[in-house]
């Protein structure tokens, strides 16, 4: 049974993947974009897993599972470039794994993560102030930043008081 991990601003998390596709849902209405059954489903997977999801693992739940559309991967890569284009989803680029975003209702955004080596959790660091003090100190060098990616690698309070 995968664990939930700590999230650092409990207001924006949605801790059952059900409640979280229907947030998605929501957003989604509001955004005009349309969550088609395979991106939820997708989704759902990802937000079930409790700890990042390599795409290999997702394709593998999509082939085993009884979940609509089809198990190819050009169709499981789609809906994970819609979740992430959209904010949905994280792409946590070290591990080459996916996890929830912690707050579904916002755009696109850069969040820091802590990745536990020990157990494989992420933590989504909700810290506006990291992201934008990178941000100003790459524009003070003359640096036009498009894309941040912050993860943090070491061993999560739980797994280093085991």
């Amino acid at each position: 049974m995968p664990r939930a991990t700590a999230c650092t601003d409990p207001q924006h998390h949605v801790h059952d993947a059900a409640g979280y596709v229907a947030a998605v849902e929501d957003a989604c209405a509001r955004r005009g974009l349309r969550l088609t059954p395979i991106r939820a489903h997708v989704l759902g997977l990802v937000a079930r897993a409790g700890k990042p999801l390599k795409a290999y693992d997702l394709l593998d739940q999509v082939r085993e599972g009884d979940g609509p559309g089809a198990p190819a991967p050009p169709t499981v890569y789609r809906a994970l470039d819609f979740l992430l284009e959209h904010g949905f989803v994280h792409k946590l680029e070290s591990i080459n794994a996916f996890v929830a975003c912690h707050h579904p209702s916002s755009r696109q955004h850069s969040v820091p993560f802590l990745i536990c080596d020990t157990c494989h959790s992420a933590t989504e660091l909700e810290d506006e102030e990291a992201v934008e003090l990178l941000d100003a100190r790459a524009r003070a060098l003359g640096f036009v930043p498009q894309a941040q990616t912050l993860e943090v690698h070491g061993t999560c309070a739980l797994c280093a008081a085991a």
